[in-house]
């Protein structure tokens, strides 16, 4: 499938690390080293994100999935004969042998119509004074999308908490952060300060209601990403993709208390129109299963 030109918008955002996003979608980053490049998520599969990659890079190249979901490894399919390896961590090895099924590729392909039609609203407003958008961060028109596809393709490599990815003066660590799904993780270097969150921290509404999720687990997890000296967190979706370590603060807090039953949440419906718990904050929410009251504390 070949989108106009244009449907990613690639730019570094950091030295040596390149965002390569699909604006309004998925955030997916190239981190480059001395001898290696890893590529941290592959998107949609809606356009040709090896061609991104290679006009960024001609380094051997490893593909990190930060978890299974169909919207982070679309891209890996025409990536085969191109990565050296796929990695994911262990809790996802049996995860990603499955296509993406035909009714979740319609339904999202009416999602990001919408999205767009959304984006043209937004944008209408926004010339007539705010100026808080440009072709960096557009959310682009669809393309033809009958013929989209997500093909599965099985790691090559697993990951376990700890291991440490040599890209060759740069070295980034494995932590496991399951939450969002089982088998998230995010990649830390300690030496600058680097976290790719993946799902795990996103500037948007956090999908904590899904099969696989886990709102405890979520709360452990954003804590222990708090705990680190964090300089730049890098998102795995919505136009703000990077935040500082004052953003992972809060998103742990947000979902303490989520857990501890101490928000007065509303209810709603999420982007595929299932009904949900939202529970608001400062800048983005937490989606929870609507399942019954949950318990208010003042």
């Amino acid at each position: 499938m070949t989108p106009g030109p244009g449907w990613f918008s690639a730019r570094e955002t950091g030295p040596g690390v390149h965002l390569i996003a699909e604006p309004g979608h998925v955030n997916s980053y190239l981190v480059v080293g001395d001898s290696l490049a890893l590529l941290y998520d592959t998107g949609m599969g809606i356009g040709d994100i090896g061609r991104e990659v290679r006009a960024l890079t001609g380094l051997p190249l490893l593909v990190v999935n930060s978890h299974h979901h169909y919207d982070h490894r679309g891209g890996n399919a025409s990536l085969v004969g191109e990565a050296k390896e796929f990695a994911a961590h262990t809790a996802g090895a049996d995860l990603h042998g499955s296509p993406a099924p035909r009714d979740w590729l319609e339904s999202y392909a009416h999602i990001a119509r919408g999205l767009r039609e959304r984006y043209e609203e937004l944008h209408a407003l926004d010339t007539a004074g705010f100026f808080l958008t440009d072709s960096r961060i557009e959310v682009r028109p669809v393309p033809e999308l009958t013929h989209w596809r997500i093909e599965a393709v099985r790691p090559t490599r697993l990951l376990h908490e700890g291991d440490v990815l040599d890209l060759g003066g740069r070295r980034l660590h494995v932590l496991h952060t399951p939450g969002h799904s089982p088998d998230g993780i995010c990649l830390w270097e300690p030496e600058t300060g680097l976290l790719l969150a993946g799902d795990t921290l996103i500037s948007g509404t956090f999908f904590a209601h899904i099969p696989g999720a886990d709102v405890p687990a979520f709360a452990d997890s954003t804590r222990r990403l708090a705990e680190l000296p964090v300089a730049t967190a890098l998102l795995g979706h919505n136009l703000r993709h990077r935040e500082s370590a004052e953003f992972v603060s809060r998103v742990a807090e947000a979902f303490e208390r989520v857990r501890d039953g101490l928000t007065r949440p509303g209810r709603w419906a999420d982007m595929f129109g299932t009904a949900v718990w939202r529970h608001d904050f400062d800048g983005f929410a937490v989606l929870t299963v609507l399942d019954e009251t949950p318990a208010v504390h003042p």
